[in-house]
């Protein structure tokens, strides 16, 4: 009994899990789409990043084994990866833009580097949105979280109670 109310646990987390992957995959491609992001190659990769953690959704869904959990961590990292690099190139579009902004066109030249990189950081500096390219590293996260138990065998004889152990 007990071992069927922690596998009906499990499964309703992992459930959960995979549907907050889900609603922000969506969510990302609608942004995406909002802002057309799709005119060049840097500006695919986050097209790519969601097709490749929909794919990892899917083989979960239907196949939850070792192999999938593996997928979908390596699936996760990539993703953490990409969104790093995206914050990066975020970032150094708005530097390199941040003399043609109004507000800073006759003292950019004049700020120091650490001026500089903190209004940039901020988002004063710039059209683009630097944080937005971190809105994939929680869906990486919940893909992640959602492999946990997958693919362990575990064995009846095997268990040992936590009160128990010393």
């Amino acid at each position: 009994m007990r071992e069927e109310r922690i596998a009906a646990t499990s499964w309703q987390l992992r459930a959960s899990l995979l549907w907050l992957v889900f609603i922000g995959i969506v969510g990302a491609a609608i942004a995406l789409a909002y802002e057309r992001h799709w005119d060049g190659y840097w500006q695919l990769v986050p097209w790519a990043v969601l097709g490749l953690i929909l794919v990892s959704l899917v083989a979960i869904v239907i196949v939850p084994s070792a192999a999938t959990r593996k997928l979908a961590h390596l699936v996760a990292a990539a993703t953490i990866i990409a969104s790093c690099l995206g914050l990066w190139h975020h970032f150094d579009e708005n530097y390199q833009t941040a003399s043609l902004d109004a507000n800073y066109t006759e003292r950019w030249e004049d700020m120091n580097l650490f001026d500089r990189v903190w209004e940039v950081s901020k988002g004063s500096v710039g059209h683009v949105p630097i944080y937005a390219a971190a809105s994939l590293i929680p869906i990486a996260i919940a893909l992640a979280m959602s492999t946990i138990g997958i693919g362990q065998q575990e064995r009846p004889d095997e268990y040992v109670d936590p009160r128990q152990r010393r």
